[in-house]
């Protein structure tokens, strides 16, 4: 059992740490149809082999899609996309995530040129470990946007994801 002193203090730990926000989309291998979440705990695992880890809540309406594709795209959003992580993280609203016209398909997978970049993977490993399955995917490709700004996550909200500019000494 866990000690809920140490999930808390974990908990507030971690909205200190910036992340990442992305949209993890996949496509159902019958019938093709899209499946994706908002999602903050996504990795680079290694640069050789390229490749990248997504943990997903099993109790996530696309976890199982996700699970049977054996593919997904991570799209690391820009600032001004906060409606997208809205829609996608409120299941009542799930058959409108991808009814904008901003959404293309390559090789089956759903993605989003006006991301700050997406990631093509194949899975080549899970592991379930408490309430998540954790994806780590080999990197098929890379389509990086040109001149976005970066979506972060830190401290509960949404945040504006800088590089710091060193002063010469």
């Amino acid at each position: 059992m866990t000690d809920v002193r140490v999930a808390e203090g974990l908990k507030a730990a971690m909205r200190r740490m910036p992340g990442p926000v992305a949209l993890v989309t996949t496509a159902d291998p019958v019938d093709g149809a899209y499946a994706g979440l908002a999602a903050s705990a996504v990795i680079p695992v290694s640069m050789e082999p390229p490749s990248m880890l997504v943990a997903v809540n099993r109790g996530a309406s696309a976890h199982t899609t996700l699970a049977h594709a054996g593919r997904f795209c991570i799209n690391l959003l820009c600032t001004g996309q906060t409606d997208l992580v809205r829609l996608f993280s409120d299941s009542t609203r799930r058959a409108e995530r991808f009814a904008g016209e901003g959404w293309r398909d390559r090789d089956g997978l759903p993605w989003l040129p006006a991301a700050c970049a997406s990631i093509f993977c194949t899975v080549e490993t899970t592991q379930h470990f408490g309430t998540h399955a954790l994806f780590v995917g080999a990197v098929d490709g890379v389509i990086a946007g040109a001149g976005a700004e970066p979506m972060g996550w830190i401290e509960g909200d949404f945040a504006r994801m800088l590089g710091l500019q060193t002063q010469p000494a």
